[in-house]
């Protein structure tokens, strides 16, 4: 029977609402004991004395579980300078009462995904993807992101969620676990269809999650808490943005700019910070809070951006963009590039990398004239990007490849000679000697 109902929901491409997550669960779930009052104060509310109730505590060995396995497999994003800058931020986010007890302890890391999403851990420890980061455009748009994830954690809503489940007999591991196989599903679909760009995506975001049997991490990031605390925590997490001196104006923008796909065919909106209906819900919810309750906390007494924020951010955009090109989202990637260049125009990596999206580009051009335009403007950024930086070996070999296809072997030439000189030892070596030899033989 179980079986049944699950390949039921499995359909078409695994393309299923939330909503049929919930049913699966139920459908597939025994009666549970009741786990006590769904709602519980917030971390620090009731003193600085704070301590964990028996099914609290078991939620926490999951999570620690959970990160330990999560930080084994996920590709952290290696910025120890970032990652102080973004805990400055989250500690100055983190209500008074909360920061006064020992237990809870809010920590930020990056995790490099292209996605946008992020996920905090009833422990505290909050993951925030380099595709979300790199969409922010200033910090008060970060703290209104940090915001929302802390107030999952000092208003304890894992805990609420999972006694609100268990109170109705929804299994909660099993919400989670028939979730993954839907994602999975999804990918496999996808990958089917020859959609390798799509499939790609998907795997990334939900391999690590699916492949671990991570609950907490996927009900957090990928169907969210439910309506009504996913509301409490965009206006708990506006309340602390506001606290912390920050300008509420600026925190609709954040859910407009995770709307735009910049062109994209191949969508990363299956998960919760991408969801388009609930994007819209938010953005209307934000704009009445910031027009009502916060209707005098504007001005330039506020904090709308910092020069620190531009820095510290600028390279994980760069790199962000990396993995946008290599999933086909050439549209995303080249606003993150053009964003990158805003701030440094002498930048040499963003240049070679606006070359590889402009070859790409041309690869896709149906007719033959727009494909050597888009391949001469790619090689124009490449001999900017050797010129910026004439150490720089990659943009060599990328021009020296352009330019042989085009039959101008001695550029070419000159070209390949000098990104063997800057880096002899390459993967590649061997075949960039081999064009050599080929055009000496002419």
């Amino acid at each position: 029977m179980a079986r049944l109902r699950l390949s039921t929901l499995r359909k078409r491409g695994g393309s299923v609402p939330v909503t049929s997550l919930v049913l699966a669960a139920f459908l597939l779930s025994g009666p549970t004991a009741c786990f006590g009052p769904t709602r519980v104060a917030p971390v620090g509310a009731e003193g600085a004395a704070f301590s964990l109730e028996k099914d609290e505590e078991r939620l926490w060995d999951q999570a620690r579980e959970e990160e330990r396995r999560l930080r084994d497999k996920a590709a952290l994003y290696q910025d120890p300078i970032l990652d102080d800058y973004l805990n400055q931020v989250a500690r100055g986010l983190v209500p008074a009462e909360a920061r006064e007890q020992d237990l809870l302890r809010v920590r930020v890391h990056a995790i490099k995904d292209p996605s946008l999403n992020a996920f905090t851990y009833p422990t505290g420890a909050m993951y925030v993807h380099t595709g979300l980061l790199a969409r922010l455009e200033d910090e008060a748009q970060l703290a209104t992101v940090l915001g929302h994830e802390i107030a999952h954690a000092t208003e304890r809503h894992a805990l609420e969620y999972q006694r609100s489940a268990r109170n109705k007999a929804i299994g909660f591991g099993i919400a989670s676990l028939v979730g993954s196989i839907l994602v999975a599903d999804a990918a496999g679909a996808k990958a089917e269809k020859g959609d390798w760009r799509e499939a790609y995506v998907l795997n990334q975001v939900g391999s690590i999650m699916v492949g671990l049997g991570m609950q907490l991490a996927f009900l957090a990031a990928v169907n969210g808490f439910g309506r009504e605390l996913e509301r409490e925590a965009d206006e708990v997490g506006l309340a602390s943005m506001v606290a912390a001196g920050y300008d509420p104006r600026r925190a609709p923008r954040v859910f407009e700019l995770l709307k735009d796909d910049h062109g994209d065919r191949s969508k990363l909106e299956v998960f919760f910070f991408g969801s388009h209906p609930r994007l819209n819900e938010r953005i209307e919810s934000m704009n009445d809070l910031v027009a009502t309750r916060y209707s005098g906390a504007g001005g330039e007494a506020r904090v709308a951006d910092t020069r620190d924020f531009q820095l510290r951010t600028r390279v994980l955009v760069r790199d962000d963009a990396v993995l946008n090109i290599e999933a086909g989202r050439l549209g995303t990637a080249e606003a993150e590039i053009e964003k990158v260049l805003s701030l440094t125009a002498n930048d040499p990596v963003a240049h070679y990398l606006r070359g590889q999206i402009g070859e790409k580009r041309a690869a896709e051009a149906k007719d033959p004239a727009e494909a050597r335009r888009l391949n001469d403007q790619a090689a124009a950024r490449y001999e900017e990007a050797s010129r910026l930086d004439p150490r720089y070996a990659d943009p060599f070999r990328a021009l020296g490849i352009l330019r042989y296809k085009a039959g101008r072997t001695d550029e070419a030439l000159s070209a390949f000679r000098r990104y063997l000189d800057l880096k002899p030892d390459a993967s590649d070596a061997q075949q960039i000697r081999d064009y050599i030899l080929e055009i000496e033989a002419r």
